[in-house]
């Protein structure tokens, strides 16, 4: 996982992969490289990478917002974030310093440096998430970048539609909303890198990625999926048990800094049941991962996308928690009054 940017690990099915990210004026132009890099292999046409690329650039740029909000090192708890009609100024730009040839975004002058990658971020920074979830036509490709901070300064998410085109701010979750087709959008969580269980949000978007590992059939000129790293990864979720599903969940919920789950398993009926808190409850049976959740509709997923339900039940949770959090203060001010 704590790689330099120049260690470029390939997004593929079945695990989400994360990058610290810089929290000053490099930060969106590591977060290009990184992502251009890291889905090389994806099979994204040429028009719709770039617009990804941009897209992330405009998420990590307003990471900075939230550090300077919240205070670098800290506020990761507090329910305050950056303001929304901030969101999307225009990118800083580094120092024009002498760069190194390994990271352009580095200002250093590393002429006499050895060839290797470069220092994972400390912790505490953003991040960069990326994985891919569906299968076949379904699939695709999510793009998540996360900040220690929770809230929204302004007590709620700031909208795209409250921006205007000749707008000098408010404008970046305006291109990721044009860019995204609409499919972006932004929840509690906790981190993945940089401190068990540190808790933030994160802004997300989707695009599809129905040839990721695609390959030209024939002359016919249609798109056949062959058994490449994808599809392979979905065989090999369809022969697992419920037990193991179910222990590969409580895995990526623990590294996330969930203890004390409870786990029941009845292999006989190839039923598991994993019990997360807060009225959480995933159901592992014949393939099928289910998450209940107080006051919400059952969500469902295939055990190709394990990851995705994960990063949902972390979502429902942190959720129930903010809510939480928000009506106990509520009701502490009433009683103040």
């Amino acid at each position: 996982m704590k790689q330099g940017i120049s260690g470029w690990r390939s997004v593929h099915a079945g695990h989400c992969q994360a990058w610290p990210l810089p929290a000053d004026a490099t930060c969106a132009c590591v977060a290009r490289q990184v992502f251009r890099g890291a889905v090389s292999e994806v099979g994204l046409e040429p028009d719709l990478l770039d617009d990804c690329i941009l897209m992330a650039s405009e998420l990590a740029a307003n990471t900075l917002h939230a550090q300077a909000v919240a205070g670098v090192g800290g506020g990761g708890n507090r329910l305050v974030s950056v303001a929304a009609d901030v969101e999307g100024e225009q990118e800083i730009s580094a120092d024009p310093a002498p760069r190194s040839p390994h990271n352009p975004c580095d200002t250093r002058d590393t002429r006499d440096a050895e060839e290797a990658p470069a220092d994972p971020q400390p912790p505490g920074g953003p991040e960069l998430w990326l994985y891919l979830r569906g299968i076949g036509v379904r699939r695709e490709l999510v793009c998540k970048v996360f900040d220690g901070v929770r809230g929204w300064r302004h007590g709620s998410p700031p909208s795209p539609a409250s921006a205007s085109i000749q707008a000098v701010t408010g404008r970046g979750l305006q291109i990721v909303h044009e860019l995204s087709g609409g499919r972006w959008g932004h929840h509690p969580t906790r981190a993945r890198l940089g401190g068990r269980g540190r808790r933030g949000k994160a802004v997300w978007f989707a695009v599809p990625a129905p040839l990721a590992h695609a390959r030209l059939a024939d002359a016919t000129g249609l798109r056949a999926y062959t058994l490449s790293a994808d599809v392979t990864a979905a065989r090999a979720s369809e022969r697992l048990s419920a037990r193991q599903a179910a222990r590969e969940l409580e895995a990526m919920l623990s590294e996330r800094g969930f203890g004390g789950l409870l786990r029941a398993d009845q292999p006989n009926s190839d039923l598991s049941v994993l019990s997360v808190g807060r009225g959480l409850t995933i159901w592992c049976r014949s393939g099928v991962v289910s998450l209940s959740a107080p006051g919400a509709v059952s969500l469902r997923w295939n055990y190709a996308d394990l990851v995705e339900a994960a990063e949902q039940t972390v979502w429902h949770c942190e959720e129930l928690e903010f809510c939480g959090e928000l009506e106990l203060g509520e009701d502490l001010l009433a009683r103040a009054q």
